[in-house]
């Protein structure tokens, strides 16, 4: 695992056959968030994901097999925990989150305010749309995970985040395995989380893998692996 830290903050962006995105998000990356390092964790792409990510200067980490978006946040915890960053963000490769955000999810963590930040849709004048049955399905995430936990989420399956380095050593040991953005909610309840409202661009390129019925599938495997860790020993 190549290293060329620079900053304090690592931007991590799993990545799963995005060769026709993962281009310009670098791009945007380089151009409007010039102050934090990249690593980009592909995990088992069989495209050109990997030959692409070699034309820019940046960290670069591959898994041998498709692990998931779970192994692939674990691997980039890992990474920053090695290399002694004292933030990360995590945003995906298929170009949806705008890094003019960045600073806005960063801001809480470097105020000493929260130690995970989550980029929420659903706050401020956000125009966030997508089909009812998703819409529908977060709304019961969101309902469940303030049931079991207490706390208040509106994007429990927001994919921009950040974390403190105290989160970031927890997660390289702990990092849930099938669902991360909402699982981490339920993971270590002492954190203290922070939403702050963000906005999300269309795709560019594909379509998302999440259709009317996967939705609902969806849904339910969430609540299922929410259920199954309440009753299941956390790794201290």
């Amino acid at each position: 695992m190549k290293s060329i830290k620079q900053n304090n903050t690592l931007i991590i962006i799993p990545v799963y056959n995005e060769e026709k995105s993962i281009g310009s998000v670098i791009n945007n990356l380089l151009k409007y968030s010039t102050g934090n390092d990249i690593l980009v964790v592909c995990d088992g792409s069989t495209d050109k994901t990997l030959q692409v990510l070699e034309k820019y200067p940046i960290a670069k980490v591959s898994h041998i097999f498709n692990l998931g978006v779970g192994a692939s946040l674990q691997t980039g915890c890992l990474f920053a925990l090695r290399h002694d960053y004292s933030y990360i963000i995590r945003m995906d490769g298929d170009g949806q989150h705008n890094p003019v955000f960045i600073n806005d999810i960063l801001f809480p963590l470097k105020n000493g305010e929260a130690d995970i930040v989550i980029g929420s849709r659903f706050l401020g004048n956000s125009e966030f749309k997508t089909t009812f049955s998703r819409l529908l399905g977060i709304s019961i995430i969101a309902w469940f995970l303030g049931l079991i936990t207490g706390r208040k989420i509106t994007d429990p399956t927001s994919g921009f985040c950040a974390m403190n380095q105290s989160a970031i050593k927890f997660f390289a040991q702990n990092c849930p395995e099938d669902f991360p953005e909402p699982e981490i909610l339920l993971y270590h309840r002492e954190y203290r989380i922070k939403e702050v409202p963000i906005s999300i661009n269309r795709r560019t390129e594909g379509v998302s893998s999440i259709t009317a019925l996967g939705s609902v599938y969806y849904m339910v495997k969430v609540m299922l692996s929410l259920s199954m860790h309440l009753f299941r020993r956390r790794k201290i």
